[in-house]
């Protein structure tokens, strides 16, 4: 393995799963990779793409910013910031639905990803949510 290549594939799975980028998840994370998030919890590929689907209706004009990015073991952790304007309806659950506002969003946090080989099998990501809803919400 080439030194980085980790990191390059964390970099390139948070930009498909925001929409940034047309990366292809499958050569990115394993067929039973596994997430959690304050807003999702999730098991399989499948789930992942779905999600990544969701964000990309809701968000817009995305731009991520990486302030860290760090590799030990099979781990490889990176601190982020997102911004982006709200400009689809953002689902937080069955039956909670968030309008398009047209509001710019800021968002920091950081995700820590597992490795099966060259792929990420899990992955963690810590943000906070209510700081998220209540720039959707607040006038």
């Amino acid at each position: 393995m080439m030194s980085g290549s980790r990191k390059d594939v964390l970099l390139k799975a948070l930009e498909a799963e925001l929409g940034e980028t047309a990366e292809d998840l499958t050569t990115l994370c394993t067929e039973d990779v596994v997430g959690w998030s304050p807003l999702v919890s999730l098991s399989g590929l499948p789930a992942l793409v779905e999600l990544s689907a969701i964000r990309e209706l809701a968000f817009s004009n995305v731009v991520l910013l990486t302030r860290g990015l760090d590799e030990v073991g099979n781990k490889v952790f990176a601190e982020w910031v997102v911004e982006a304007d709200h400009s689809g309806p953002y689902v937080l659950g069955d039956d909670a639905v968030i309008e398009p506002t047209g509001r710019r969003v800021k968002l920091a946090g950081v995700t820590v990803a597992e490795f099966r080989g060259e792929k990420i099998r899990s992955f963690r990501t810590y943000f906070d949510d209510l700081s998220l809803i209540e720039q959707l919400v607040d006038a």
